[in-house]
């Protein structure tokens, strides 16, 4: 009779150890699942982030090439102005910088999602740098238009010369500025492309 009892306790704990097993792995089988989900998704939002990304660099670039020409005409225009004002004392605002606006105003709604989505832990150190040098500089040339808007709320109209100046001097630096940006935008998509490439294969 112990044995028989032994005998049904060990079959009983043989039982509650396989259900244990089995309770443990299907536990770590939803887990895995769960994580090759999470991790899928992460995956698809990151190659969307990283599409958005391409669309706002080619967009910057876009708008730098449309504004260049425009800061070149207007520097060497208010330059010219400036020598006639001191020449001539006559007062001509020039008429190549009536055409548009000032500046490029870039747009940072991409980068800043990848932010807020926290995707940018998963690109490339590489990919990562080259776009954070991207919106830096961009962030410097906002910060370059806002002090020369400062300086011409303040100039005197009637110090023609300074004025001119001024102007002519906003246009040039802007000018160098997109200069400066453009090959970091290149350099930019090149690599979210890779990854956008590599994310499809």
């Amino acid at each position: 009779m112990t044995g028989g009892v032994s005998a049904g306790t060990r079959g009983g704990l043989g039982r509650s150890l396989f259900e244990m097993a089995l309770v443990i792995v299907s536990v770590l089988l939803a887990l895995t699942v769960e994580n090759w989900r999470e991790d899928r998704e992460k995956a698809a939002l990151t190659q969307s982030v990283l599409g958005a990304l391409a669309q706002e660099l080619e967009a910057n670039r876009a708008a730098i090439d449309e504004a260049l020409p425009y800061q070149d005409r207007s520097s060497e225009a208010f330059r010219a102005a400036l020598e006639r004002y001191e020449t001539k004392k006559e007062f001509v605002y020039p008429e190549e910088a009536r055409t548009r606006g000032a500046a490029v105003r870039f747009s940072s709604a991409a980068y800043e999602s990848a932010v807020i989505a926290q995707v940018l832990p998963r690109i490339k150190v590489d990919t990562l740098l080259k776009l954070s040098r991207v919106y830096a500089e961009q962030d410097a040339y906002a910060d370059l238009l806002r002090g020369y808007s400062n300086a011409t709320l303040l100039v005197d109209f009637a110090d023609g010369a300074r004025y001119f100046r001024l102007q002519s001097n906003e246009y040039a630096q802007l000018a160098e500025a997109e200069r400066r940006i453009l090959p970091l935008i290149e350099a930019a998509r090149a690599a979210v492309a890779g990854e956008l490439g590599q994310g499809r294969r």
